[in-house]
Protein backbone atom coordinates (compact mmCIF):
# COMPACT_ATOMS: atom_id res chain seq x y z
CA UNK A 1 0.00 0.00 0.00
CA UNK A 2 1.52 3.36 -1.08
CA UNK A 3 2.13 6.33 1.16
CA UNK A 4 -0.49 8.42 -0.68
CA UNK A 5 -3.11 5.72 -0.07
CA UNK A 6 -2.28 5.68 3.65
CA UNK A 7 -2.60 9.48 3.84
CA UNK A 8 -5.95 9.33 2.02
CA UNK A 9 -7.26 6.62 4.36
CA UNK A 10 -6.18 8.63 7.40
CA UNK A 11 -8.01 11.71 6.09
CA UNK A 12 -11.18 9.69 5.49
CA UNK A 13 -10.92 8.22 8.99
CA UNK A 14 -10.53 11.70 10.53
CA UNK A 15 -13.52 13.03 8.58
CA UNK A 16 -15.67 10.09 9.71
CA UNK A 17 -14.60 10.57 13.34
CA UNK A 18 -15.37 14.30 13.21
CA UNK A 19 -18.75 13.58 11.61
CA UNK A 20 -19.48 11.00 14.29
CA UNK A 21 -18.86 13.46 17.14
CA UNK A 22 -20.76 16.27 15.41
CA UNK A 23 -23.81 14.04 15.01
CA UNK A 24 -23.44 12.87 18.60
CA UNK A 25 -23.31 16.50 19.77
CA UNK A 26 -26.44 17.38 17.77
CA UNK A 27 -28.37 14.48 19.31
CA UNK A 28 -27.14 15.39 22.79
CA UNK A 29 -27.96 19.10 22.38
CA UNK A 30 -31.43 18.31 21.03
CA UNK A 31 -32.09 15.91 23.90
CA UNK A 32 -31.01 18.52 26.47
CA UNK A 33 -33.10 21.22 24.79
CA UNK A 34 -36.12 18.96 24.46
CA UNK A 35 -35.97 17.91 28.10
CA UNK A 36 -35.29 21.28 29.70
CA UNK A 37 -37.05 23.80 27.46
CA UNK A 38 -40.63 24.99 27.53
CA UNK A 39 -42.41 26.95 24.81
CA UNK A 40 -45.56 28.93 25.44
CA UNK A 41 -46.62 31.14 22.53
CA UNK A 42 -43.65 33.51 22.00
CA UNK A 43 -42.07 32.66 25.38
CA UNK A 44 -39.21 30.14 25.54
CA UNK A 45 -37.65 28.96 28.81
CA UNK A 46 -34.42 26.98 28.89
CA UNK A 47 -32.41 26.09 32.02
CA UNK A 48 -33.89 28.97 33.99
CA UNK A 49 -33.41 31.55 31.20
CA UNK A 50 -36.62 32.88 29.68
CA UNK A 51 -36.67 34.76 26.39
CA UNK A 52 -39.47 36.19 24.30
CA UNK A 53 -39.73 37.21 20.68
CA UNK A 54 -41.19 40.69 20.24
CA UNK A 55 -44.35 40.59 18.12
CA UNK A 56 -44.95 44.33 17.53
CA UNK A 57 -43.31 47.77 17.58
CA UNK A 58 -45.35 48.96 20.55
CA UNK A 59 -42.15 49.43 22.63
CA UNK A 60 -40.03 51.00 19.88
CA UNK A 61 -37.32 52.27 20.11
CA UNK A 62 -36.60 50.40 23.39
CA UNK A 63 -36.95 47.17 21.46
CA UNK A 64 -38.70 46.42 18.21
CA UNK A 65 -40.62 43.72 16.39
CA UNK A 66 -38.40 40.70 15.72
CA UNK A 67 -36.06 41.36 18.65
CA UNK A 68 -35.35 38.77 21.31
CA UNK A 69 -35.73 40.01 24.88
CA UNK A 70 -34.77 38.28 28.12
CA UNK A 71 -37.13 38.33 31.07
CA UNK A 72 -37.09 37.19 34.69
CA UNK A 73 -40.05 35.10 35.84
CA UNK A 74 -38.87 35.10 39.48
CA UNK A 75 -39.98 38.43 40.93
CA UNK A 76 -41.98 40.05 43.71
CA UNK A 77 -44.85 42.32 42.56
CA UNK A 78 -44.27 44.53 45.61
CA UNK A 79 -40.82 45.42 44.21
CA UNK A 80 -42.19 46.62 40.88
CA UNK A 81 -42.36 50.36 40.32
CA UNK A 82 -43.11 52.96 37.69
CA UNK A 83 -40.91 52.70 34.56
CA UNK A 84 -40.26 48.98 35.06
CA UNK A 85 -40.98 46.98 31.89
CA UNK A 86 -43.13 43.94 32.57
CA UNK A 87 -44.66 41.11 30.58
CA UNK A 88 -48.28 40.41 31.41
CA UNK A 89 -50.70 37.77 30.20
CA UNK A 90 -53.98 38.59 28.46
CA UNK A 91 -56.74 36.01 28.19
CA UNK A 92 -59.07 35.93 25.21
CA UNK A 93 -61.71 33.54 23.94
CA UNK A 94 -61.08 32.48 20.33
CA UNK A 95 -63.45 29.98 18.72
CA UNK A 96 -64.61 28.85 22.15
CA UNK A 97 -61.05 28.25 23.39
CA UNK A 98 -59.00 30.18 25.93
CA UNK A 99 -55.95 31.74 24.28
CA UNK A 100 -53.17 33.53 26.15
CA UNK A 101 -51.35 36.54 24.73
CA UNK A 102 -48.26 38.21 26.16
CA UNK A 103 -47.57 41.93 26.11
CA UNK A 104 -44.39 43.58 27.33
CA UNK A 105 -45.02 47.21 28.28
CA UNK A 106 -43.80 49.83 30.72
CA UNK A 107 -45.48 50.54 34.06
CA UNK A 108 -46.84 54.10 34.15
CA UNK A 109 -48.71 53.79 37.43
CA UNK A 110 -48.85 51.42 40.40
CA UNK A 111 -51.93 51.32 42.63
CA UNK A 112 -51.65 49.44 45.91
CA UNK A 113 -55.04 48.47 47.37
CA UNK A 114 -53.47 46.79 50.39
CA UNK A 115 -54.59 43.28 49.54
CA UNK A 116 -53.92 43.50 45.81
CA UNK A 117 -51.81 45.62 43.51
CA UNK A 118 -53.03 47.06 40.26
CA UNK A 119 -50.75 48.24 37.43
CA UNK A 120 -51.35 50.54 34.50
CA UNK A 121 -48.99 50.01 31.57
CA UNK A 122 -48.30 51.57 28.18
CA UNK A 123 -46.08 50.84 25.23
CA UNK A 124 -43.35 53.42 24.64
CA UNK A 125 -44.58 53.80 21.06
CA UNK A 126 -48.28 54.07 21.95
CA UNK A 127 -50.44 57.04 22.87
CA UNK A 128 -52.95 55.28 25.11
CA UNK A 129 -52.59 53.25 28.28
CA UNK A 130 -53.40 49.53 28.34
CA UNK A 131 -56.38 48.23 30.28
CA UNK A 132 -55.39 47.89 33.94
CA UNK A 133 -53.87 44.60 35.05
CA UNK A 134 -53.52 42.91 38.42
CA UNK A 135 -50.36 41.48 39.94
CA UNK A 136 -51.60 37.95 39.18
CA UNK A 137 -51.51 38.76 35.46
CA UNK A 138 -47.81 39.58 35.42
CA UNK A 139 -45.69 36.87 33.85
CA UNK A 140 -42.18 38.33 33.99
CA UNK A 141 -40.00 41.43 34.28
CA UNK A 142 -37.70 42.57 31.50
CA UNK A 143 -34.02 42.28 32.47
CA UNK A 144 -32.97 45.11 30.18
CA UNK A 145 -31.20 42.70 27.81
CA UNK A 146 -32.21 42.09 24.21
CA UNK A 147 -30.80 40.87 20.90
CA UNK A 148 -31.88 42.76 17.79
CA UNK A 149 -33.64 40.84 14.98
CA UNK A 150 -33.12 37.45 16.64
CA UNK A 151 -36.53 36.73 18.12
CA UNK A 152 -38.17 35.49 14.95
CA UNK A 153 -35.34 33.06 14.26
CA UNK A 154 -35.32 31.63 17.81
CA UNK A 155 -39.11 31.35 17.87
CA UNK A 156 -39.25 29.59 14.50
CA UNK A 157 -36.25 27.37 15.15
CA UNK A 158 -37.57 26.26 18.54
CA UNK A 159 -40.97 25.50 17.06
CA UNK A 160 -39.29 23.47 14.32
CA UNK A 161 -37.19 21.50 16.83
CA UNK A 162 -40.29 20.56 18.78
CA UNK A 163 -42.20 19.50 15.65
CA UNK A 164 -42.40 15.96 14.30
CA UNK A 165 -40.17 16.88 11.35
CA UNK A 166 -37.60 18.42 13.68
CA UNK A 167 -37.59 15.30 15.84
CA UNK A 168 -37.13 13.15 12.75
CA UNK A 169 -34.27 15.24 11.33
CA UNK A 170 -32.42 15.87 14.60
CA UNK A 171 -32.98 12.55 16.38
CA UNK A 172 -34.09 9.76 14.03
CA UNK A 173 -31.76 10.57 11.12
CA UNK A 174 -28.62 11.11 13.30
CA UNK A 175 -29.36 7.92 15.26
CA UNK A 176 -29.70 5.96 12.01
CA UNK A 177 -26.46 7.53 10.78
CA UNK A 178 -24.71 6.56 14.01
CA UNK A 179 -26.07 3.03 13.73
CA UNK A 180 -24.87 2.76 10.12
CA UNK A 181 -21.45 4.12 11.12
CA UNK A 182 -21.10 1.59 13.92
CA UNK A 183 -22.18 -1.26 11.59
CA UNK A 184 -19.59 -0.20 9.02
CA UNK A 185 -16.91 -0.04 11.73
CA UNK A 186 -17.89 -3.49 12.98
CA UNK A 187 -17.84 -4.99 9.49
CA UNK A 188 -14.43 -3.44 8.84
CA UNK A 189 -13.02 -4.78 12.12
CA UNK A 190 -14.56 -8.18 11.44
CA UNK A 191 -13.11 -8.27 7.92
CA UNK A 192 -9.67 -7.32 9.25
CA UNK A 193 -9.99 -10.03 11.89
CA UNK A 194 -10.82 -12.64 9.24
CA UNK A 195 -7.87 -11.52 7.10
CA UNK A 196 -5.53 -11.69 10.07
CA UNK A 197 -6.93 -15.07 11.12
CA UNK A 198 -6.50 -16.38 7.59
CA UNK A 199 -2.88 -15.22 7.57
CA UNK A 200 -2.24 -16.86 10.95
CA UNK A 201 -3.86 -20.12 9.78
CA UNK A 202 -1.79 -20.10 6.60
CA UNK A 203 1.43 -19.48 8.54
CA UNK A 204 0.51 -22.22 10.97
CA UNK A 205 -0.12 -24.69 8.10
CA UNK A 206 3.19 -23.75 6.54
CA UNK A 207 5.01 -24.26 9.85
CA UNK A 208 3.31 -27.63 10.33
CA UNK A 209 4.23 -28.67 6.76
CA UNK A 210 7.85 -27.63 7.29
CA UNK A 211 7.98 -29.47 10.61
CA UNK A 212 6.57 -32.63 8.98
CA UNK A 213 9.04 -32.39 6.09
CA UNK A 214 11.91 -31.82 8.51
CA UNK A 215 10.86 -34.82 10.59
CA UNK A 216 10.60 -36.98 7.49
CA UNK A 217 14.06 -35.90 6.32
CA UNK A 218 15.52 -36.57 9.76
CA UNK A 219 13.88 -40.03 9.81
CA UNK A 220 15.20 -40.87 6.34
CA UNK A 221 18.66 -39.62 7.30
CA UNK A 222 18.61 -41.77 10.42
CA UNK A 223 17.53 -44.85 8.45
CA UNK A 224 20.27 -44.21 5.92
CA UNK A 225 22.85 -43.84 8.68
CA UNK A 226 21.70 -47.04 10.35
CA UNK A 227 21.88 -48.90 7.02
CA UNK A 228 25.40 -47.63 6.33
CA UNK A 229 26.52 -48.70 9.81
CA UNK A 230 25.02 -52.14 9.29
CA UNK A 231 26.72 -52.53 5.92
CA UNK A 232 30.08 -51.60 7.39
CA UNK A 233 29.71 -54.18 10.17
CA UNK A 234 29.00 -56.91 7.64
Amino acid sequence: MGESTLIKNNKVKKILNITFYVVLFIVFAYAIFGLFSEKDENSISFLGITSMSVQSDSMSPTFEKGDLIFVNTDFNPDDLNKDDVITYRETKIVDGKIVYYYNTHRIVEKIDFGTRIQFITKGDNEDRNDPFIWEDDIYAVWTGKSVANFGGFVDGFTGFLKSSLGFFLFIVVPCLALLAYEIIKFMKVYAEYNVQKSKEDRVKLQEEALAAARAQLEAEAQLKAEKETKDQQE
